[in-house]
């Protein structure tokens, strides 16, 4: 896939991000184990830091996948 990853914003649920028209849930369960306390600019920084992983993460769950953990609880929101 050749589009790149975007980090959405932090919501009440966790981190939303897109891969192309899908977009995705890093809840906000994964991201207190991954960092603690979750603040926008910690997860923000985290998911920058794990970008290459949460492309990897999306792909596989848009073909059908689980990703590995720790991005296993992810799941897709939407596909236009």
């Amino acid at each position: 896939m050749a589009d790149e990853i975007e980090i959405l914003g932090l919501g009440p649920h966790g981190l939303h991000l897109s891969l192309g028209p899908v977009t995705a849930l890093a809840p906000k369960s994964l991201l207190e184990r991954e960092m603690g306390t979750v603040t926008e600019a910690r997860a923000m920084e985290w998911a920058a830091a794990q970008k290459t992983e949460l492309e990897g993460a999306l792909t596989t769950l848009i073909n059908g996948g689980t990703p590995q953990a720790p991005f296993d609880e992810m799941t897709l929101e939407t596909e236009t």
